[in-house]
């Protein structure tokens, strides 16, 4: 760095440094190594958590809003609809429909619903009707802590989410 004054007319510079810069040693670069290390191995975990926590609220509005285009499908094509989810596949699908997957695969489900709609011990389908109304049911889904419920009304074929 050089320094700068003025007298009179005459300019003078000086010199602080003496001429070569100095770098950092091989101890400061493995302190600062070691503290990005510990930092990634704190933040990591929560990072795969709060993924598994995104997916699986992904997961719970793509089954609410499946279950919503079933009543109405089921109203405005005036036939039963049948909303199938099989708690072992960790899978549901309306009608013939692909399946579509609950995330992560880790995802506890329990499904409630009228005892005719059982197809097996794992598989449970909820079913609307043209009129609006259902044949009723829930969906409970549990990750790590976090609980979520799906609830279908028997008498409207409302469904709504909660947490």
């Amino acid at each position: 760095m050089r320094e700068i004054s003025t007298i009179g007319s005459k300019i003078t510079y000086s010199s602080t440094t003496s001429g070569f810069s100095r770098g950092f040693t091989i101890v400061e670069l493995l302190v600062v190594l070691t503290m990005i290390g510990l930092s990634l191995a704190v933040v990591a975990p929560n990072v795969s958590q709060t993924l598994d926590t995104m997916r699986l609220k992904a997961s719970v509005r793509s089954l609410l809003a499946t279950a919503k285009t079933a009543h109405k499908i089921a109203q405005a094509e005036q036939r039963e609809v049948k909303l199938i989810i099989d708690v072992e596949s960790g899978t549901y699908h309306v009608d013939k429909q692909p399946s579509m997957s609950i995330r992560p695969a880790d995802t506890n489900l329990k499904v409630t619903a009228a005892g005719s709609e059982y197809a097996s011990k794992t598989t449970a389908g909820i079913r609307f009707f043209p009129d609006g109304s259902s044949s009723g049911g829930r969906v409970d889904l549990f990750l790590a802590g976090q609980h979520h419920t799906i609830v279908i009304d028997w008498l409207t074929g409302f469904v709504k989410a909660t947490q």
